[in-house]
Formats: structure tokens, C-alpha cells, sequence
């Protein structure tokens, strides 16, 4: 049985550290171990807990009423639920709809403009409802961040507005891959996806894991800047076949720690060989150099979903 810092479990369950504090002492959700230095250690089995209770959560379901379950009667809950659900859920299978690309982009600029915030989480919804996880990321989000980012450098639109954008596209990707969680998936291929520490922007890497549910493959989401020893510690502790990163800033992460150190530091410290990809903004030199020490980079999402469909 492995055990994870409370870093990792809340990671990989989607539950905010604070958040696993309370259910523990309020509920008694999860009974965690204790490592030599005191601190918290969850088992394999309590994260599969802390996930299943934030997915019921998710779902309508009070924790103070569903804490005290056991794992299998959560699942059972759980199945139930997604049986009964009326609403279409997310799969990698899904047929899009014949619909308007440009008025849908339309739609979102002229709310973004004017703050309707609710008119964007509207459009979103609608978009998730009627779009596969592949149409959704290239035929709206990849145009509209472009798109949002040409505003903002033409002062169009303010940072404030495309901060606001992107809060709402998280909390809607996030219900997605919540839901991809419960799908049987077509292959014994497990990724990784994150950020190196340093790197706070995880729309990209949102955007991957919804291609990674459109083509069938097995990941585990966690979220941005992530350390290197973190993510080696997941990766061993998973026996993980791949790990994807999401650059935006390039060579420099922060400080003066590179890409090029954060890697080495990660490799050093992984069990055994992963592939690792990289997506995002690399300068030219950057690519070559760490293609040629066997990494694979994806310099947009058109080309990680190709990637993804002959892998």
C-alpha cells in the first residue's frame, strides 16, 4: 500500500488540504496515518475515498450525510447517480452537434466584454452539452484564448476580464474531467498532467487531459505548479506511463531554477523511465535540446490530439 503527503492526496483527489482537515475532524471521513515527523499520510484507499466523496459532493450530495460510508457504498451511490443523471454526460464517443462556431466565439466576446458572467457560464454549459471533449478544445477554446489574448495585448479587453474567462472555463473543464473519472476507458495508459513548479496556468493543461478523454486515455490531473520531487513521489507511487507539462513561460520557470534543472531534478528521482512530454512555449533551441534527450513536445493542441490518435 503506497501513502501520500497531504500535498499529494489533495492533488489527486481534488480536495482542498483545508477541506480534508475539516472532513476528518467533523466527520471522520478519512482516518490518516501518521509518518515518523508526525505529519499526515493517506493510503491508495483513502484518496479513492476523498475522490468518490468530492464527486457525490459535486453532485448535490451532503458530506455531512455521506462521510461516514464506506468506500463501496459510495461507489454504489456514486453509480446510481450517474445512472439516473438526465443530463447527457461527457465521453470520448460523443457526436458534436452541426453548430455555429463563430456565433457560439461571438457569444463569449460580447459577454466577456460586458462581465455577463452568466451568460458565459450559459454558453459553456451549452457548449459541453452538444460538443465532444475534441471539438470543444480546438474548435472553441484554442480560438478563443487566441483570440482573448489578442484583445488584451490590444487593450480590448482588460487582464481582469481574461482572469475572469479563465476562472469559469476552470470550474467547467473541472466538472468535465470529474465526470471522466467513472468512464470505462478504452486504454491501459496511464498520464500525468501538470504544471513544473513556477508554472501557475493550467487552461492548457485542462484543455489536454479533455483531449486525453476524447481519445480514451487513463490520467490523473494535478493541477499546477507542481515540484519536481512532488511529481516524481506521484509518478513512482503510480507507476504512471507518461507525464505531460504544460510551459507557458519557457526556459525560465522562476527564479533561477529552468526547465532544463526541474527535469533533471525529476528524472533523477523517478524509479524508472517515463516519457514526458511538454507542451507550450519553448523556444526553438529549448525543443531541440530536450527532443534530443528523448522528450516528446507539442508546440499546440492540434498536434497533441494527433499525437494522441496514432499513440
Amino acid at each position: 500500500m503506497q501513502y501520500f503527503n497531504i500535498q499529494i492526496a489533495s492533488q489527486l483527489s481534488g480536495v482542498a488540504s483545508a477541506t480534508i482537515r475539516a472532513w476528518e475532524k467533523r466527520y471522520t471521513a478519512v482516518i490518516p496515518t501518521r509518518a515518523d515527523n508526525g505529519h499526515r499520510i493517506y493510503s491508495e484507499l483513502d484518496i479513492e475515498k476523498l475522490t468518490v466523496l468530492f464527486q457525490l459532493t459535486e453532485l448535490g450530495q451532503s458530506i455531512g450525510r455521506i462521510a461516514h460510508l464506506t468506500l463501496d457504498e459510495l461507489q454504489q451511490i456514486q453509480s446510481t447517480l450517474v445512472k439516473n443523471d438526465k443530463n447527457p454526460q461527457i465521453g470520448f464517443t460523443k457526436k458534436s452537434a452541426v453548430v455555429d462556431y463563430n456565433q457560439m466565439l461571438s457569444n463569449f466576446y460580447i459577454a466577456l466584454a460586458n462581465y455577463k458572467v452568466d451568460i458565459i457560464s450559459h454558453e459553456l454549459e451549452k457548449a459541453k452539452t452538444i460538443l465532444s471533449p475534441r471539438d470543444l478544445t480546438l474548435h472553441i477554446l484554442v480560438p478563443l484564448f487566441n483570440e482573448i489574448g489578442n484583445k488584451v495585448y490590444n487593450k480590448e479587453l482588460s487582464i481582469a476580464q481574461e482572469h475572469t474567462l479563465s476562472a469559469i472555463v476552470s470550474f467547467h473543464l473541472g466538472q468535465m474531467i470529474g465526470a471522466h473519472y467513472t468512464k470505462t476507458l478504452k486504454r491501459d495508459f496511464l498520464v500525468l498532467i501538470t504544471t513544473p513548479e513556477g508554472e501557475m496556468h493550467e487552461i492548457g493543461i485542462l484543455a489536454s487531459a479533455l483531449l486525453c478523454i476524447q481519445h480514451g486515455i487513463k490520467f490523473i490531473f494535478l493541477g499546477a505548479n507542481m515540484p519536481a520531487s512532488s511529481l516524481a513521489e506521484a509518478a513512482n507511487a503510480l507507476n504512471c506511463d507518461a507525464i505531460l507539462m504544460g510551459i507557458t513561460k519557457g526556459h525560465e520557470l522562476g527564479g533561477t531554477k529552468t526547465l532544463q534543472e526541474y527535469i533533471d531534478q525529476l528524472k533523477a528521482e523517478l524509479k524508472d523511465e517515463k516519457k514526458i512530454w511538454l507542451g507550450g512555449n519553448l523556444r526553438p533551441y529549448v525543443k531541440t535540446e530536450l527532443e534530443k534527450q528523448g522528450m516528446t513536445y507539442f508546440s499546440n493542441l492540434h498536434d497533441f490530439d494527433t499525437y494522441l490518435e496514432n499513440l
